[in-house]
């Protein structure tokens, strides 16, 4: 019995000893390898989600970027077209309607006499002594535009009555005396019209 038990003593020291030698270190490695797995998962998925939060943010700038694009596009569209659409629209009324408008004004002989009368107003009120030449358009008849001045205009006149001249409308009253012409042409009056209401509708 003693040889026996003495025996599975020695069988059992080999296996501590073979345990010892060989499983420990392989489960040392194993355990090793493990680890090492473990922290190259880590890293994968450390530099997965770095990756992914980067993309995710290059993503986030570029949309960014793009509306930014496209809304400053839209901005410089909508400008464009505001403007096209006032150019439009002052080509239109101002250079079209307007000019017919103040034409048809300037070629009414009652329009007329009534600035020729307020330019000798003007005159005697500054206390001027001169004659004056008033020019008319030709496209009306001088004898329309003399019957409606008043006594005192007519004797103004140099020439007793108005003088017609190639304007389209409106008069140009010249000072013989102080060799002076106040033009009050349809075109005059036209530029100054423009320049007011233009100035008006381009703050809009």
């Amino acid at each position: 019995m003693k040889g026996l038990e003495s025996g599975k003593d020695k069988v059992k020291k080999i296996c501590e000893v073979l345990k010892k030698e060989t499983l420990e270190p392989a489960q040392h490695e194993a355990d090793q390898i493990i680890a090492t797995a473990n922290a190259q998962a880590q890293k994968i998925i450390a530099d997965a989600q770095a990756k992914a939060e980067a993309l995710l943010l290059e993503g986030k700038n570029t949309l960014e970027r793009q509306k930014n694009v496209f809304q400053s596009s839209m901005n410089q569209a909508c400008k464009q077209s505001i403007e096209f659409l006032k150019q439009e629209i002052e080509n239109k009324l101002f250079n079209h309607e307007l000019s017919s408008m103040i034409t048809k004004q300037m070629q009414d002989p009652k329009v007329i006499a009534e600035i020729i009368s307020a330019v000798v107003a003007a005159i005697e009120k500054e206390g001027l002594e001169t004659d004056i030449t008033a020019f008319v358009p030709s496209v009306i008849p001088a004898r329309n535009v003399n019957t409606m001045l008043a006594q005192n205009v007519i004797s103004k006149l140099r020439e007793k009555e108005v003088v017609l001249s190639s304007l389209q409308g409106g008069v140009a009253v010249k000072l013989q005396d102080q060799n002076i012409t106040i033009d009050i042409s349809d075109q005059a009056v036209k530029d100054l019209v423009s320049q007011f209401i233009r100035k008006d509708f381009r703050d809009l």
